[in-house]
């Protein structure tokens, strides 16, 4: 259920980039790690403006650049076609990325990029390539003995795991994310793997441990602040009492959700937290059914990604069959 990656950390430092003399190409350049990337036009081209945050298509001008490429990786993880869902054109970026970071022997961050890029996959719904590769990340973190890396690739695999139907699987990798995040006593990890760790005790039919995990979830969130992670442990929660058919609790718990997912501008979430919402009020309340699933269908629209062509043709039928 994780709508962002979450090993993307830039490395550290304040250095800054200069772009000195001419050049015949286009200039990436990135400033400081809180600086964001510029765009320089070559002398003699068009006005048009460069798409923003998208690497050359010619890697071999990021020699001896890592940091830049590093920032600028962190950035696409974080920002504009992840955020609004533009997973095809975000894929695209980590492949060039994956490139560059490769052919310059800078193993710590092609392995972040590999699971940046199955991240992308997954949340587009190709889960044949997700999968394949996170197996790649999974693999270049442990060789690399990095838990923190190794964690979150696990995370995005307990979520491909689960979206295939293969709830063990999943609850395996997710029980092995946290014991890696309690092993680090970090929190802030902790309290987002428990989501998945939710999810897959969810999908699993071990409802009571589910609960559990969401609502130790929420706490750490709240802690920390979080507050769209926050939304998601009770979208969890929300769905878990909706099994065990306790629907005022569940619908109490998704408009919590939608409402911060709302606030937040998160499109996406406040779709997938409606949609349940009308799942879960369909049998007692249908005109309230109807509207939100409606809500939750205008606010997929603007989307054109496999997994969000799924959700809208779901969502078309239940207003369909209601």
């Amino acid at each position: 259920m994780t709508e962002e990656p979450d090993d993307t950390t830039p490395a550290p430092g304040g250095t800054r980039s200069t772009v000195a003399g001419s050049s015949a190409h286009d200039v990436v350049q990135a400033r400081d790690v809180n600086g964001g990337i510029h765009f320089h036009r070559a002398p003699g081209q068009d006005n048009t403006t460069p798409t923003p945050r998208q690497l050359p298509a010619d890697v071999r001008g990021f020699v001896n650049r890592v940091r830049e490429l590093g920032e600028l990786n962190a950035l696409l993880a974080r920002e504009d076609h992840l955020h609004r869902r533009q997973l095809a054109q975000a894929a695209g970026h980590f492949e060039e990325a994956i490139a560059a970071f490769g052919a310059q022997d800078e193993a710590h961050w092609e392995a972040t990029t590999l699971a940046n890029l199955a991240g992308a996959h997954y949340r587009a719904g190709r889960l044949p390539e997700a999968a394949s590769t996170v197996d790649r990340a999974l693999a270049a973190h442990r060789a690399l003995n990095n838990p923190r890396g190794e964690g979150n690739a696990l995370r995005l695999l307990s979520d491909i795991q689960r979206a295939a139907g293969a709830p063990a699987g999943a609850l395996t990798s997710a029980q092995a994310t946290l014991d890696i995040a309690l092993h680090l006593r970090d929190h802030r990890l902790e309290g987002f793997w428990l989501i998945t760790l939710g999810d897959a005790q969810r999908a699993g039919e071990k409802l009571a441990d589910a609960l559990e995990s969401y609502q130790r979830a929420a706490v750490l969130q709240r802690r920390l602040g979080d507050r769209s992670r926050e939304a998601l442990a009770w979208h969890g929660a929300g769905e878990t009492y909706r099994r065990l058919e306790r629907h005022a609790e569940a619908a109490a718990f998704l408009r919590r959700a939608a409402a911060t997912h709302r606030e937040l501008g998160d499109a996406w979430n406040e779709a997938r937290a409606l949609d349940a919402l009308g799942t879960t009020l369909a049998t007692e309340d249908s005109q309230a059914a109807q509207r939100h699933w409606q809500e939750a269908l205008a606010l997929l629209s603007g989307y054109d990604d496999p997994r969000a062509l799924a959700a809208r043709d779901l969502i078309g039928r239940r207003l369909a069959a209601d």
